[in-house]
């Protein structure tokens, strides 16, 4: 069950059959409840979650301002994948991942992974291809967002920043399915 999950993600797509199976060996199916956090910003977090069925909203913190949503993702319609940093990186989360209903999910530790890796493991080596590309693409979108803004600033157009920033912090998600 979790290699066909697997399977179905553009993030594992350049995996063969072998390797959905050692991933699929080694992620943990987890459950979490309307509300629960799966990341929470600013905190270490350990896990990939490939997220099975149900709702979550990414949250991020603005300076001065209570969180802002950045993304809501819905499971029913595609399946969705976060904490992709953390899989990779010894680093805070850089955005909070909460249940917004009942929520089913795939976690890929990050030990694990580390040991794959250690092992010279090829799936491993795909699967950090692909998130490289996944957050190489986040950051061309947003170069591009703010690209678009600095020009509108310098022609003297009246930008309207709170719409910028509610933009820029939804735009990469909207598009992640691309």
């Amino acid at each position: 069950m979790q290699m066909e999950e697997l399977s179905k993600m553009p993030l594992f797509e350049s995996l063969g059959q072998e390797e959905l199976e050692e991933f699929a060996e080694v992620s943990e199916k987890a459950v979490y409840g309307a509300g629960e956090v799966l990341i929470q910003e600013g905190r270490p977090h350990e896990h990939l979650f490939v997220i099975l069925s149900g709702e979550v909203e990414v949250l991020k913190r603005v300076p001065g301002s209570r969180p802002r949503v950045l993304a809501r993702m819905d499971a029913g319609r595609e399946r969705a994948v976060v904490g992709e940093v953390g899989l990779l990186a010894e680093s805070a989360a850089t955005a909070t991942v909460r249940a917004r209903t009942k929520v089913e999910a795939l976690k890929i530790p990050r030990a694990r992974f580390r040991r794959m890796i250690s092992g010279g493991n090829p799936a491993a080596y795909k699967l950090s291809y692909g998130i490289a590309r996944t957050l190489a693409r986040r950051l061309a979108r947003l170069d591009e967002e703010v690209a678009r803004t600095a020009r509108d600033l310098e022609g003297g157009g009246d930008v309207d920043l709170e719409a910028f920033r509610d933009r820029l912090m939804t735009e990469w998600s909207a598009r992640e399915g691309r």
